[in-house]
């Protein structure tokens, strides 16, 4: 019972409607451990670890079973269909750069490619298209599904005093960096990510493969959605750590208080990760799930700093 927005012919009024179209399942398991390591007189110390792994797939779509394309910024850039993870990315799968006009000749493209675009994988080696790479050799090419997250939390107290780290991380999930269509675009008309200096030049200095020439009159499908966009969005994170005094009654009372406690806060300490963008866990449409994962320019988290009182009177 799958609650989806569907797209409709424009002809009836209206462009889509909502239905209980399918069927999706979720299997996994998870784990929680607390211990107490150290339990002393002055010093103590415990930690809670969490790990969750999770299987998603589509059993069902409808009565006929047909695939769902929805948009994540920049027209059809995201699948769900039967036998695969609800919202998965949606696009052409890079193989290379086309190095010269013999390598043009040989494989299919549109009728702008040039020396130096990017070359797309033939997926749809059939008919007409066999010829020509068109929107029917777009396929899978990842989705934002971890294969596990999970959570470490430790706590430590010395006398009156006491500390807090937490953090956690997943692993597994991809992310389509949609802002790399102008991040990567070699246009000349904005600042570019690092990735471009390993950009293709000329057939002797090909670069790292994937990225296409610079090129102020863009030629081929170099801004079409592509596996050149997802990246590994793994994670570790220091979300919190705490340090915080509890001071002893015997004091607090000279003072005329029950109780005070003193403390300074940080969130969002680092986070380690491979991703090029500021947030591995960035998604342009929200809660959205047939579209998740997209980073379209995502805002930077803060890291935050809080020092505070508590005082009992």
């Amino acid at each position: 019972d799958m609650l989806m927005n569907v797209d409709i012919p424009s002809i009836t009024g209206y462009t889509n409607y909502w239905t209980n179209i399918g069927e999706m399942e979720n299997k996994g398991f998870e784990l929680t451990i607390g211990t107490k390591n150290f339990v002393g007189q002055d010093f103590k110390w415990n930690t809670d670890f969490n790990i969750s792994f999770n299987r998603n797939k589509v059993l069902a779509l409808g009565p006929f079973g047909d695939p769902i394309r929805s948009n994540g910024g920049v027209g059809d850039t995201h699948i769900t269909m039967i036998g695969q993870p609800i919202g998965c990315f949606y696009g052409y799968r890079q193989i290379g750069i086309f190095q010269n006009n013999a390598d043009l000749a040989s494989y299919p493209h549109v009728s702008t490619s040039k020396p130096g675009d990017a070359k797309y994988e033939n997926v749809d080696n059939t008919g007409a298209s066999k010829d020509a790479i068109t929107a029917e050799d777009r396929t899978i090419i990842g989705n934002n599904h971890p294969d596990f997250t999970w959570g470490l939390n430790n706590t430590f107290s010395y006398k009156f005093l006491d500390l807090s780290i937490t953090m956690y991380g997943s692993h597994g999930a991809e992310v389509l960096h949609l802002a790399r269509r102008f991040y990567e675009n070699l246009e000349g008309i904005q600042q570019q990510i690092g990735t471009v200096r390993n950009r293709w030049r000329s057939e002797s200095d090909p670069g790292a493969g994937l990225v296409p020439k610079a090129n102020a009159q863009g030629t081929g499908q170099n801004g079409s959605v592509s596996s050149r966009w997802v990246e590994d969005a793994s994670f570790v994170r220091i979300s919190n750590i705490t340090l915080g005094a509890n001071f002893p009654q015997k004091w607090t009372r000279k003072i005329g208080m029950q109780a005070a406690r003193m403390y300074v806060s940080v969130q969002n300490v680092y986070t380690f990760t491979d991703y090029l963008g500021y947030n591995p866990e960035v998604s342009f449409r929200g809660g959205d799930v047939m579209s998740p994962g997209t980073d379209y320019g995502g805002y930077p988290t803060a890291r935050t700093w809080t020092v505070g009182c508590n005082l009992t009177f």
